[in-house]
Formats: C-alpha cells, sequence, structure tokens
C-alpha cells in the first residue's frame, strides 16, 4: 500500500468516523440522554448544550475531511501531483464520476443537516435522518458500489444498515462518556441503561451485516487467513471482539455498581472504560477504511500461511463423525461435570483437570480428523471455469507429460509406474476429489517428494505455465467422472456443467451463466433437434451438442457447437466421442451434472412420461451450491 493510498484510507477513515459522531450524537440526544437528563434537572441544560455542541463540531469536521479526501481521489483519478492542478481539474471530477457526484450529494446532506442540530425532538430528528442518509451512502462509495446489479444492491443495503448501526454504538460513545462525566452517578446510569437496548440492537445489525458482506468480499477461510484484505478483516474483528468485552464490562459490572454511594471510584473506573470504548471503536472504523482501500479477497488469489488447514469435509462425513464422538467421549463426560461443578464447587476443579487432560490424550485422535495437511495454494481456484476447451486441451497436456507414468486413462499403470519406488496414484478413484483444487496445483507444480530432493513426481512448474496446470486438473477432474459414470452409471462425485458457448434460435448466444436456476437438458446430435417440452412449473433449458456447423437450432433449443465441447461431454459421460450421438444428460439448477441416458438404457427417456419424471425429480432435489467441496464452482 502506497503513501497516497495509506494517506486516503485515513481521510476516509476520520471521515467517517466524523460522520458516526455526528449520527450517534443524534441518537443519543433524541434516545439515550433524556433519561440522564430528566434525573439531574439541573446539570441537563449544560449536558444538552454539550452533546449539541459535540454534533455541530463533527458536522464541520465530516465536511471539511469530506473535501480533503474529495481533493486526494481527484487527484489519483486526474493523474495530478500539485494542489492548483487538483483544484483546476476538481469540477470535472465532481460532475463526471460516480465517486464525486455521491460526496456532492453528501455534503449537501450534512449542509442541509446544520440547522437541524439544535432544538426540540423533531428538529433532531429530521437532522438524524440526513445525516444517517449521509452516512448509509457510504456502500456507494466503496467495493459494495463497484459489484454492481442484484448482488451490488444486497452489499450497498447490509453495508447501509452495518454503518449505521456502527454510528448508532460507535458514534454514541462519545456523547455517553460525556453523560456520565457531566450527570451525577445515579443519573449517569440512568442514560447508561438507555445505551443499552441501541447498543444491543446496534451489534446484532453489525454482526449480520458483517456476514454478509464477509461472504460476498473474503469468500472464505482462504480468503480470511491468505490475503492482505483478510489481515485487516481480522484485526477489524479482534478490535470488535474487546469492544463486546468493554461493553459487557461497562453494562454488567461499572453501571450497575453507578447507583452505589459506597464505591465512589466506580464512576472513575466507567468513564476509563468508556473512554477505551470510544478510541477502540475510532480504531475499528479507520481499520474498516483501510478495508475500502483494500481489493477484496474475492478478487485475488490466496496464499495460506499456514501447513495445515480445517478438514472441511469432517461435516458430510459419516464416519469420520463418528470416530470423533468416540474420540470426545471422555471429554465430553468431563465437560458435564464441569458444568456441574458450576453448581457444586468441591467438583469444578478436578473435573476442569481431568477436561484438560482428556483433550490432551484424545489430541492424538481428533488431529487427524479435523485437519488435514495444506499448501500456499490450497485455497487457489482455477480460472478457468472448468471450461470444455480447458479439458480438451488438458486432455493433450495429460497425454503429453504423464501417461508414462499415470497411464492413458490416468489409473496409475503407465509404462513406468511399476520400476518407480512408488506407484503413481490412482487418479480416477474416489479419493482423487479429498484434495483441494489448490492443492493439485501445488502437487503438480512443485512435485510430490519423499525426502529431500527425490521426487516420486516431478515438478511441472517449469515445464507447464499456470493456465497448463489448470487445464490438466480440469482435464483429471472431467475424467475422473467419466471413469464413474462407465464403472457404476452415475457421478459418485458431484460435477459441474462444464463452460460452453451456445447459438440459439433467435439468434442470441448464451453461455453457462445464463442458465443459472434451469434445469439443463443436453442432448448430442448430429442432426437438428426440436427439443421436448418442459414440465409445467420447471424453468429448463435444451442445448443440443453438434460437431456439425450447419447443425441449426430450432424451437426453444440452442446449440453448443465445436468439437471441443463434444469432446468433453463425452469425457464426462465416460464414453468415446464416436459413440456420444443420442446421449442425453440432466443438469439441475444449481449447475451439477446429474442424470445420464443413452439409447437402450433403463429409464426410458425416449418417453416424455420418463423423462418428465426424471426432470421434476432432479428439480425437486438439486444438490446445493456447495457439493463439490474443493473442486467445484459457483456459477
Amino acid at each position: 500500500m502506497d503513501t497516497r493510498t495509506i494517506i486516503g484510507a485515513l481521510l476516509r477513515g476520520s471521515h467517517l468516523l466524523a460522520l458516526a459522531c455526528l449520527f450517534g450524537t443524534l441518537v443519543s440526544l433524541i434516545w439515550v440522554a433524556p433519561a440522564g437528563l430528566h434525573a439531574a434537572p439541573s446539570e441537563a441544560p449544560a449536558a444538552r448544550h454539550r452533546l449539541v455542541r459535540l454534533a455541530k463540531c463533527s458536522a464541520a469536521l465530516a465536511v471539511l475531511l469530506g473535501i480533503g479526501w474529495m481533493l486526494l481521489e481527484a487527484a489519483a483519478i486526474a493523474g495530478t501531483h500539485s494542489l492548483s492542478g487538483t483544484v483546476a481539474v476538481l469540477g470535472k471530477v465532481m460532475h463526471a464520476t460516480r465517486f464525486g457526484q455521491l460526496m456532492l450529494v453528501r455534503l449537501a446532506l450534512l449542509a442541509l443537516a446544520l440547522p437541524f442540530l439544535g432544538g426540540r425532538n423533531r428538529r433532531l430528528a429530521i437532522g438524524l435522518l440526513l445525516a444517517g442518509a449521509a452516512l448509509g451512502m457510504q456502500g456507494a462509495l466503496g467495493h459494495a458500489g463497484a459489484a454492481g446489479g442484484s448482488l451490488g444492491a444486497v452489499l450497498v443495503a447490509s453495508e447501509a444498515v452495518h454503518l449505521l448501526a456502527a454510528g448508532a454504538w460507535l458514534g454514541g460513545l462519545l456523547p455517553l462518556l460525556l453523560l456520565v462525566g457531566s450527570l451525577p452517578p445515579a443519573a449517569a446510569a440512568s442514560a447508561c441503561e438507555s445505551f443499552t437496548p441501541v447498543g444491543l440492537a446496534a451489534v446484532l445489525a453489525i454482526a449480520c451485516t458483517a456476514v454478509i458482506q464477509a461472504w460476498q468480499l473474503i469468500g472464505g477461510l482462504g480468503g480470511l487467513f491468505g490475503t492482505a484484505y483478510g489481515h485487516v478483516a481480522l484485526i477489524k474483528l479482534a478490535l470488535f471482539s474487546v469492544l463486546l468485552v468493554l461493553a459487557g464490562i461497562n453494562r454488567l459490572l461499572l453501571t450497575e455498581r453507578l447507583r452505589d454511594p459506597v464505591r465512589p471510584l466506580t464512576r472513575r473506573a466507567l468513564r476509563a472504560s468508556i473512554g477505551a470504548e470510544t478510541l477502540i471503536g475510532a480504531a475499528v472504523i479507520v481499520v474498516a477504511a483501510f478495508l475500502a482501500s483494500t481489493i477484496p479477497s474475492a478478487h485475488v488469489e490466496p496464499v495460506w500461511p499456514f501447513a495445515i488447514r480445517p478438514a472441511l469435509d469432517l461435516f458430510t462425513d459419516p464416519v469420520a463423525q463418528r470416530l470423533l464422538l468416540r474420540a470426545l467421549v471422555p471429554s465430553l463426560i468431563a465437560g458435564v461435570l464441569v458444568a456441574w461443578g458450576w453448581f457444586w464447587r468441591p467438583i469444578f476443579l478436578p473435573a476442569l483437570a481431568g477436561l484438560v487432560v482428556c483433550l490432551v490424550l484424545a489430541w492424538p485422535d481428533i488431529e487427524p480428523l479435523v485437519s488435514v495437511d495444506a499448501y500456499p495454494t490450497t485455497f487457489d481456484t482455477s480460472p478457468t471455469g472448468f471450461a470444455a476447451q480447458s479439458i480438451v486441451r488438458g486432455g493433450g497436456l495429460f497425454a503429453a507429460n504423464c501417461v508414462m507414468c499415470h497411464g492413458t486413462n490416468a489409473r496409475g499403470d503407465g509404462p513406468l509406474a511399476k520400476s518407480l519406488p512408488i506407484s503413481p496414484v490412482d487418479l480416477t478413484a474416489s479419493h482423487f476429489w479429498a484434495p483441494m483444487e489448490g492443492d493439485l496445483y501445488w502437487f503438480i507444480s512443485r512435485g510430490i517428494a519423499i525426502s529431500p530432493g527425490h521426487f516420486v513426481m516431478p515438478a511441472f512448474g517449469k515445464r507447464l505455465t499456470p493456465d497448463d496446470i489448470w487445464s490438466v486438473i480440469d482435464f483429471l477432474k472431467a475424467n475422473n467422472a467419466g471413469f464413474s459414470m462407465r464403472s457404476s452409471r452415475q457421478w459418485n462425485h458431484p460435477i459441474e456443467l462444464p463452460r460452453f458457448d451456445a447459438i440459439c434460435a433467435d439468434g442470441s448466444a448464451i453461455d453457462r451463466d445464463d442458465l443459472r436456476h434451469k434445469v439443463v437438458h443436453i442432448i448430442a446430435a448430429d442432426h437438428s433437434v426440436t427439443p421436448p417440452l418442459a414440465p409445467a412449473g420447471i424453468p429448463m433449458a435444451s442445448i443440443v451438442l453438434a460437431r456439425d456447423n450447419s447443425v441449426k437450432p430450432v424451437g426453444t433449443a440452442c446449440v453448443a457447437l465445436g468439437a471441443d465441447a463434444w469432446d468433453a461431454f463425452a469425457l464426462l459421460a465416460g464414453e468415446k466421442a464416436g459413440t456420444l450421438a443420442g446421449t442425453e444428460m440432466l443438469v439441475d439448477q444449481n449447475g451439477w451434472l446429474r442424470l445420464r441416458w443413452r439409447p437402450g438404457d433403463p429409464g426410458g427417456w425416449d418417453q416424455a412420461s420418463a423423462l418428465d419424471a426424471a426432470i421434476r425429480e432432479i428439480a425437486a432435489h438439486p444438490l446445493p451450491l456447495t457439493a463439490g467441496g474443493g473442486h467445484g464452482h459457483h456459477h
């Protein structure tokens, strides 16, 4: 991160901090302060005056910092390096860019709010609405606004709620600190109690919206621990956790003691604690500004920093679950005794010691179940999108580089297999799906060593480009799926619909992304095909595979032309390219290949009733988007 980016993040963060303080102060004046002010009528005017002055200062500071941030962004957009040059292009940036237009709206809202930052609650409510609008629009200025479409709308809305909740809680801490310092202990306690429902609602809203944003912008463990964006998010999460602890101490311990005249130091302790909470809250907002200045994890490849990762398939593997439960039985019994000891103190410490001993003894059995080896590329995902062209290209690369050891069909039976110290892996077996895609990339690019300097599989990182390696992985996935179909007449592991392009009867071009949320009927034919009618109430698309460019789409069908699509689907169906004609496949609405039928197979898809029944079955029971584990793509 260069100096200009750091300064920009600090300006953005300070601007947001002033906005949050303005919003939080107005929330305090309307909902929090009245209880404390009513309990101390003699001190109320001075205390209220301080809050109004804080709101006005926050608004003025937000305007000044917003102008500073806008100047810096204008300089970056226009590429200027002097103040005079920046001022000269500022007007154009404000009118010709989305950022400038939104900042103008925000500054206008703040200017309109200034006259409403005093007086009665009705005027304050207008000021609150204007300040809330200025604060809530921040999402449109960052990553959420850049996303566009329905996803962008969801992110902008969730970030607006996130920021308003942060403003009510974190922006309300400094006003609360002023109230606690200005009012008598009993009145200060009343103000703190009034702040509790505001804070609880805000924390709940922050947590819920943070999950939405993290899911879209971070994506998962790889993005959280393996990217700069994720590291900043971890800092924010750590600070947020400290805030929750301090908030709990303030409300459950210090506020309750504030009414006790025997404890005169309680107010000093509460002020110190709220002061610390205020500073950490300010740090959270500044860290959030740095998040907005960092490329989201979803757009960069993570570098996993640990030698192990959680065993993500534990949640879907009943055998592993039973083994884990068996290993944890003594610890669970000890845990029950610890809970019992909370009420019967004599057994608490012995039970706690027993729990620690049980966990230590069980760890050697638990560790292999809950963690697996990991590599820097473990959470990398293929940039190919599992395209038909990539699958076919990967087959050629496999034939040129891997057949001597792994064999023509990747079963580990190549000509050199018996001469190796360790037999090559059978890449058609079910254990092929255990590693993540990024693990496979690491194995191919770096090789597999049985001891330092001695490789059972050579490194191909210098012979093959990254795109080559991902293409080989695509081929291996399709080949494994095809072997499964040949041997068991089903895909034993979820396999996604390959990416391809098709032309429809109305002349429009579609690709895999256009088939989202539809059941897809794939028909391999060397001639034009009229697709069957879709069952009532089920969105469906029909795709005809054809090698002959003269084949034209008919009716509602679209035609995927070319040898790549034909050969890729033949591989997935477990067939030779020359025997694919007549084969039909069904894909569920989440993009997973589900059923294959060939003339002569049971099921009789040549009968409309049988095909309708198969379509209705998979439409009613689609596989979840995450069914492919580390080998699947969302599309």
